[in-house]
């Protein structure tokens, strides 16, 4: 099942209404014995956190930057709708509309009716999904998302510095970051992030699940996904909301596919043997066996491309995905010799 994680609405206010609003804010957290106070999270600017609606699933933000003033919600819709970050919500019509019909409640009440939901801008969306693939193959397929390594119109969002000083723990997640699209991808452990967040119960209901998330960072990325389906200029944020909600397992798909090839997982030999025995032309088969042994030495099923001179590197995948066998392998010194396809699992 795939959902939506996170959704962010900013909205844009002056100088002065901006502190209006902080103020009441802090007015209100003293009375009612909840916290506004400096991110954590934001080191760059001034950000200040009120959590005074965090049971609901909601965080509101007030970025003071130099030229503009936001105050933003930061919404996990499956706990707005009563759910948890482990029971995620399947959009359907039913609950989109109470999705909507509560956050519009939440933004009148917090704003005091001086604005509603359709004042604010949808500016970040997060769509994710649990793999429940099995406790021993978690950090497997972690594994061969690093040896897929460097993706087109993406960079590896963390270096070899931040692995070995220990501030990421490669074998836990997969990161990549968009050049210039806003999109963000990441695979990791579930159990294991509970974990060191020092949640012990729920970490023990995440053993096995493997989560993966995509990550439209901006407004633009947004409008440029959308245009793929019924979008407007001129959409309200709750037609947006809706339009989103419905199409998530379309737009997460379109980023993983770009990312992640499609096919069982095999050693090299095996994966040779698959090419070599298949009705394939022998064009074909030879240039799927180049590729499968640059992958490894290149580190990038990307790189291992550019090196054998693809130009349609849709067109190779295609073949793999007709033997249902991905071109990354599985490393000789793994426990395990076979892995099935992630998209089993969608």
């Amino acid at each position: 099942m795939i959902s939506i994680h996170t959704l962010e609405l900013t909205l844009e206010t002056s100088s002065k209404e901006f502190n209006e609003f902080l103020s009441h804010a802090y007015k209100m957290a003293k009375k009612e014995k909840h916290r506004v106070g400096y991110s954590t999270k934001h080191t760059s600017t001034d950000v200040r956190v009120d959590d005074s609606l965090i049971s609901h699933g909601i965080t509101v933000e007030y970025h003071n930057c130099d030229f503009k003033k936001m105050i933003k919600f930061r919404v996990n819709p499956s706990e707005v709708l009563g759910g948890n970050d482990l029971k995620l919500w399947k959009p359907n019509d039913y609950n989109i509309n109470r999705l909507i019909a509560l956050l519009s409640a939440h933004i009148e009440n917090y704003f005091d009716s001086d604005y509603e939901l359709n004042d604010l801008m949808l500016t970040r969306v997060e769509f994710t999904t649990n793999l429940d693939v099995g406790k021993d193959n978690v950090s497997s397929y972690i594994k061969l998302m690093h040896k897929i390594g460097k993706v087109k119109k993406f960079s590896k969002k963390y270096s070899n510095l931040d692995y070995a000083t220990d501030r990421i723990e490669k074998e836990h997640s997969f990161d990549l970051e968009g050049k210039t699209n806003g999109i963000g991808f990441t695979v990791y452990d579930k159990e294991a992030d509970l974990k060191k967040k020092g949640k012990e119960g729920k970490a023990k209901k995440a053993i096995g699940i493997l989560r993966v998330e995509v990550r439209l960072k901006k407004r633009k990325a947004l409008e440029k996904v959308l245009e793929s389906f019924d979008y407007k200029a001129n959409m309200s944020t709750e037609q947006e909301l809706k339009l989103i909600a419905k199409k998530s397992k379309d737009i997460f798909i379109g980023t993983f596919v770009s990312i992640v090839p499609y096919g069982d997982f095999y050693r090299l030999k095996d994966a040779e043997e698959r090419v070599n025995t298949s009705s394939l032309k022998r064009h074909q088969k030879d240039k799927m066996l180049r590729l499968l042994r640059l992958i490894p030495e290149k580190k990038s099923l990307y790189l291992a491309m550019k090196e054998l001179a693809v130009r349609d590197t849709n067109t190779v995948l295609v073949w793999f995905a007709s033997l249902n066998t991905s071109p990354v392998t599985i490393s000789k010194r793994a426990n395990i010799g076979f892995l099935p396809n992630l998209y089993n699992y969608l």
